[in-house]
């Protein structure tokens, strides 16, 4: 019996562990966060811990100069065969410099959003490296520094929500 009930309290445990974490997040970055490239890249690849929801709009990747210009020329898209795979394609005439890779999501499985950044450098005399392509390596979100997002809770504040964990509303 006490087997029993201390199962039921870890799967309880990491079931709410789970819930805190229910957001369509990067877990995959192509370049990776803090990368140094000598050739610009032609896309931005980001992949997602969820499926997202597809909403015009909802999930989008831009990206931004070091002045703060936007750089991306058309909205991203999400995979057709994979909706946790989002994507945006980045103009051929990229100049070397830093740039800001700014990304919001709007998750299928709860309806929660979440947006973040991750940077990268193209300068074509630099030492190359691919920076952090592995941005969560577990359900309970793996290890995050740089790009770590920023949780937006739908319909009321966090404090309100548990840290935007869905509950009953008692309706």
């Amino acid at each position: 019996m006490k087997l029993a009930a201390a199962i039921a309290a870890g799967l309880l445990a990491l079931a709410a562990a789970s819930a805190a974490f229910a957001h369509a997040e990067p877990s995959r970055a192509t370049p990776g966060d803090g990368a140094v490239l000598n050739e610009p890249p032609t896309e931005i690849v980001l992949v997602m811990t969820q499926d997202m929801a597809r909403q015009a709009g909802a999930n989008d990747i831009k990206v931004f100069d070091a002045a703060g210009n936007e750089v991306t020329r058309e909205a991203a898209v999400i995979d057709p065969n994979d909706r946790r795979r989002l994507s945006v394609a980045l103009p051929a005439d990229l100049a070397p410099g830093e740039y800001v890779v700014r990304w919001t999501t709007l998750s299928a499985d709860d309806g929660d959003t979440a947006s973040g950044e991750l940077r990268f450098r193209y300068d074509p005399a630099a030492a190359p490296s691919p920076g952090r392509e592995v941005l969560q390596e577990s359900l309970l979100g793996g290890t995050r520094r740089r790009g770590r997002p920023r949780r937006r809770c739908r319909g009321a504040s966090r404090a309100e929500r548990g840290g935007c964990s869905r509950r009953p509303s008692g309706r």
